[in-house]
C-alpha cells in the first residue's frame, strides 16, 4: 500500500496540495501546478548554471498537470526538447504555455 502513495504522489503531485493543511494545520503556499513550476525557476536556474542537464530536473515534473487539459502536450514537449544541449528555462515556459491557455 506504501508504495502505491509513493507511486501516485510521484505521477501525481497535486494530490499532496492538501496534505499539510490536514495533517499540521500548514497552509501549502503553492495551490497549482503552474505556481510549482514557476517556483522551481531559481532552482533550475542554478542547476543550468553548474552544468546540470535541464532533462534531468524536468522528467520529475512530468505528471504535475495530470488530467490537466494540455498535459499530454505539455509532457510531449518537455520529453522531446529538454534533453537537447542548451536546453534551458525557455523549454519549460513553452511547454506551460499548453496548460495555461485557457486560463
Amino acid at each position: 500500500m506504501a508504495s502505491w502513495w509513493g507511486r501516485e504522489a510521484y505521477q501525481n503531485p497535486s494530490i499532496l496540495t492538501a496534505v499539510d493543511n490536514q495533517l499540521f494545520g500548514e497552509h501549502f503556499p503553492v495551490t497549482n501546478g503552474v505556481d510549482a513550476v514557476r517556483a522551481m525557476y531559481p532552482y533550475i536556474e542554478k542547476e543550468l548554471s553548474k552544468g546540470a542537464y535541464l532533462g534531468h530536473m524536468t522528467r520529475h515534473m512530468l505528471g504535475i498537470f495530470q488530467g490537466i487539459p494540455g498535459a499530454r502536450q505539455w509532457r510531449r514537449h518537455l520529453s522531446e526538447n529538454a534533453h537537447k544541449k542548451g536546453a534551458d528555462l525557455v523549454v519549460v515556459e513553452q511547454a506551460l504555455e499548453f496548460v495555461t491557455r485557457g486560463e
